[in-house]
């Protein structure tokens, strides 16, 4: 079972390897029609910013297609990996044309005018945000009590007893991205765990990347007609994937995690 999902997922990957390419060479016309924004620009750091924040959430559905069991939330992974891996691309593609780092230099979301301190932009000290508590995923970010945990996870088949118990974590990069120990978590789990947890990590991802959406979709703060068409298809689609998130939470008994 294990080696076949690997294997599908191997080459899924090749695929979306391919239509990645195809998108970079589509949508860099765009890059290369207008003059390029400057390194500062809520442009460029709208794109480095998303293409870390995707790179999770990539990571988090290919888990859900390793380890999960459920077709509803597969499929909804199976989406999810392929849009992002998408955007993704066409984002990398006008960095490389702007000649702009595909890592932001700076801290993150600096472009919105958010201040973050430096130990959050970089490792992060342990910040408690009075959440969810021992889950970890990459990028992380900080969760709270172990009631609250268990709480959260009723739904998850896991008995209280079996729930790990709070690991202190870094403070998130950005909103709604998961923890080093949130991952952790995530890829030890299986079956119906791993089902419900990773609905519950991605709700929350996709409810914290709304933000740096609807800021880059004004023309009042991102000039380039093509980032601010990115930024809405990408606030349309999450915005639908996040009702849906929350009715398949809902149906499995589980509780959304509160956001960090």
């Amino acid at each position: 079972m294990l080696l076949s999902t690997l294997a599908t997922v191997a080459v899924l990957l090749v695929g979306m390897g391919l239509g990645l390419l195809i998108a970079s060479m589509l949508h860099s016309d765009d890059a290369e029609s207008d003059a390029a924004p400057a390194t500062d620009s809520a442009a460029v750091g709208f794109a480095q910013d998303m293409i870390r924040h995707h790179e999770q959430g990539v990571e988090m559905a290919a888990i859900e297609l390793e380890n999960g069991t459920d077709p509803q939330v597969r499929s909804m992974a199976f989406d999810i990996l392929t849009t992002q891996s998408n955007e993704i691309g066409q984002m990398q593609s006008w960095l490389t044309t702007w000649g702009q780092p595909l890592i932001n230099p700076s801290s993150p979301m600096a472009w919105m005018g958010h201040e973050m301190s430096d130990s959050a932009a970089s490792s992060g000290t342990p910040h408690d945000h009075g959440t969810d508590s021992g889950h970890g995923t990459s990028d992380g970010r900080e969760h709270g009590t172990s009631d609250e945990h268990s709480a959260a996870h009723d739904g998850a088949g896991m008995a209280p007893e079996d729930a790990m118990p709070a690991v202190p974590s870094a403070e998130p990069p950005m909103p709604g991205m998961a923890t080093p120990a949130e991952m952790d978590r995530l890829r030890s789990t299986q079956g119906a765990d791993t089902d419900v947890y990773f609905l519950q990590l991605m709700l929350r991802h996709h409810e914290g990347g709304i933000e740096m959406m609807e800021y880059a979709t004004d023309p009042d703060q991102v000039s380039e007609d093509y980032v601010r068409a990115l930024a809405a298809g990408m606030q349309r689609t999450q915005t639908k994937e996040i009702a849906i998130l929350t009715a398949l939470i809902g149906e499995r008994g589980a509780q959304p995690l509160p956001m960090n």
